[in-house]
C-alpha cells in the first residue's frame, strides 16, 4: 500500500480510538419529538429528536422510544469526535445505552493499525496477476 493510504488508515484508527475511549460529553436537554420509520423488509427504526443538542437525534429501541414522552428532560451522553449517542438517562434511570459500542470499534481500530504498519498488505501477486490480502 502506498504511504498516503497507510497514513489515512493510521489517522482513522487514531480518531476511532479517541472517539471510543475518551470521556463522554454530557448534556441535559428535552425530547423534541419521536420519529418512527416503518420498513417493509426489516424492523422499524425508532429515533428521538432533541433541540439544541450536539446531535439532532438518536436511534433507540422500542422500549426507550416508548418510555420517553415529548418534553421529557433527559441526560444525553455523546462521544466526543463522531457524536454518537452512548446513553440516554432520565433522572437516575438509564433509558437507552450502547453497551458494546466501545469494544466493537476495537476490531476496526486493530485492522486499520495493522494496515497502517504494513502487517496487512494489499498488493498484486506476481504469479496470478490478481489482488489478494496477506499478512506480512
Amino acid at each position: 500500500m502506498d504511504v498516503i493510504t497507510r497514513l489515512a488508515a493510521l489517522l482513522i484508527a487514531i480518531l476511532l480510538a479517541i472517539d471510543a475511549f475518551s470521556g463522554e460529553r454530557t448534556q441535559t436537554l428535552r425530547v423534541d419529538r419521536h420519529v418512527r420509520v416503518s420498513r417493509w423488509h426489516r424492523e422499524d427504526d425508532y429515533r428521538l429528536q432533541f433541540v439544541g443538542a450536539r446531535v439532532d437525534s438518536c436511534a433507540v429501541g422500542w422500549p426507550a422510544f416508548n418510555a420517553l414522552a415529548d418534553g421529557d428532560e433527559v441526560t444525553l451522553d455523546t462521544s466526543p469526535v463522531f457524536k454518537s449517542c452512548d446513553a440516554i438517562r432520565r433522572g437516575g434511570e438509564v433509558v437507552a445505552e450502547a453497551h458494546l459500542r466501545r469494544w466493537l470499534v476495537l476490531l476496526p481500530i486493530l485492522a486499520l493499525l495493522a494496515a497502517a504498519f504494513g502487517w496487512i498488505q494489499f498488493e498484486r501477486r506476481a504469479d496470478e496477476g490478481a489482488r489478494g490480502w496477506w499478512f506480512g
